[in-house]
């Protein structure tokens, strides 16, 4: 007698990047590339990230998933091609009271010194709670301090928020899914209470987790020699990713292409947008097979002297070809 699971009625969750990628998988032109990124509750969610289409991002598929209500806002000026720290401002000012706002990259923002203190004004005026996602510490600036320094702004103000961050593509073990989750309280009686709401919570999804990356990182940090080599490597990645940006902005500049492309250096990081439209993304994704997201937004670690060349005469294709449209 056969035996019934209990799983037969559970259905397959889709990952975020199925469809991208599936198309991409069913591509049998040989020259291919896919230069994309990989990645109960009544508290209305804000999210706020560096985009500027209309595709869920990765963090509000996983809050929707557990049952909470999200509003996503981009703050990419698609006609400016940079981030607009005006928009993120706005929708701070216009968030219900009391909600929950998550932020990636903001640092990628740029805000001044006044801008970010009305931020703060604004969020404690309407008791909104901050989740910041911090995707690659020192990835930005090549400065491990640098690309924190906001978070020191928080808690000077006297803010209580989470902050998450992966640690796998900083310390390059991208198969060790490691990450950490800081939480900031205003003492440590009630940091305790959510320390043992986690642990409770951890538990439950994982008993004994894998160890292996974490003692990675644990062996880099603790070793005085190993940690000033790993930060200047570092250093070293986010000028590697500045060249590959220099390199394809003037590649584009002797092509031709209409526009400028300084928004390209002008961006942090090894993800930044090319600043297309989405007529220009699906040519490059129909007739030159590069696939990128709709946003236009792609890994510059991904190009490298192979195909760059090919990379920037799509480009150039995709924005002849689109002149005019909008």
């Amino acid at each position: 007698m056969p035996t019934l699971s209990v799983f037969l009625d559970v259905p397959l969750a889709q990952k975020p990047e199925d469809s991208l990628l599936k198309t991409y998988k069913q591509d049998d032109y040989l020259n291919k590339m896919f230069l994309a990124h990989r990645g109960l509750l009544e508290t209305p969610l804000r999210q706020a990230q560096p985009s500027h289409c209309g595709e869920p991002e990765p963090h509000g598929l996983v809050f929707q998933d557990i049952g909470f209500k999200v509003s996503e806002h981009s703050f990419w000026d698609s006609k400016k091609l940079c981030m607009d720290s005006n928009a993120l401002l706005n929708v701070v000012e216009e968030a219900p009271h009391g909600c929950i706002f998550v932020i990636g990259n903001i640092g990628d923002c740029k805000l001044t010194q006044s801008q970010w203190a009305r931020l703060m004004a604004s969020m404690k005026r309407k008791q909104i709670f901050p989740f910041f996602d911090i995707p690659y510490q020192g990835f930005s600036t090549g400065d491990l301090e640098e690309d924190t320094r906001f978070l020191r702004y928080f808690v000077s103000r006297g803010f209580e928020f989470f902050c998450s961050q992966s640690l796998s593509k900083t310390f390059g073990i991208y198969d060790e899914g490691v990450g950490v989750l800081v939480v900031v309280a205003l003492n440590n009686q009630l940091l305790l209470r959510v320390l043992s709401q986690l642990m409770t919570l951890t538990q439950a999804l994982w008993r004994n987790p894998p160890t292996m990356g974490a003692r990675i990182i644990t062996s880099i940090l603790c070793n005085p020699a190993l940690h000033e080599e790993w930060k200047h490597s570092l250093k070293g990645l986010v000028g590697d990713i500045m060249l590959v940006k220099e390199k394809v902005k003037e590649k584009l500049r002797l092509l031709g292409t209409p526009g400028s492309w300084d928004h390209i250096t002008n961006q942090n990081g090894p993800h930044s947008y090319l600043g297309l439209n989405s007529k220009q993304v699906e040519y490059l994704v129909k007739e030159k097979h590069i696939y990128i997201h709709k946003n236009g937004r792609i890994n510059f670690t991904c190009i490298n002297a192979c195909n760059i060349d090919y990379i920037t005469q799509s480009i150039n294709e995709a924005v002849l070809s689109t002149k005019g449209s909008p």
